[in-house]
């Protein structure tokens, strides 16, 4: 099994939590052979931890005209399915992510949501001040409070 970082919105995680699936819009993220090179040494936890960076930077696109929180769900998927890219931790998966394969899902809070909104409405967004946010944890059971909290 593979542990992807799927960049997502809100609308999308309404989406999981109401179908039970997740179809990826962009590349999803994990530790790759090419970030494995280039981090010779490093322990697993801070490769996963890069590749969860990539895909909480890789959601902001998707944020235009809706909430302003980065999300990030993580899920464990059949190794097959994914298809790294040649460098950084970027991969193609080929399907939806089931809910039953979600692992986490991570969002930003209040506070980081107005750092976001600021950078999305700049012409040159300050993304080391949205990075310094570091994004909560939700087990699955706990991501429709998330989501009520919303509302």
């Amino acid at each position: 099994m593979a542990r992807i970082y799927v960049p997502a919105s809100v609308a999308m995680l309404r989406e999981l939590v109401g179908t039970g699936e997740l179809k990826p819009v962009s590349a999803v993220h994990t530790v790759t052979s090419w970030l494995r090179r280039e981090a010779p040494g490093a322990d697993e936890e801070d490769l996963e931890y890069t590749a969860f960076a990539d895909a909480a930077l890789a959601s902001l696109p998707l944020l235009a005209g809706g909430a302003p929180r980065r999300i990030v769900v993580s899920a464990d998927v059949p190794d097959e399915r994914v298809a790294e890219h040649a460098e950084g931790t970027g991969a193609d998966f080929d399907g939806d992510v089931k809910l039953k394969r979600v692992a986490a899902v991570h969002a930003d809070d209040a506070d980081a949501a107005e750092e976001v909104a600021r950078a999305l409405a700049a012409e040159e967004p300050d993304l080391d001040a949205v990075e310094a946010h570091v994004l909560d944890w939700y087990a699955p059971s706990e991501v429709q409070d998330f989501l009520a909290s919303l509302d």
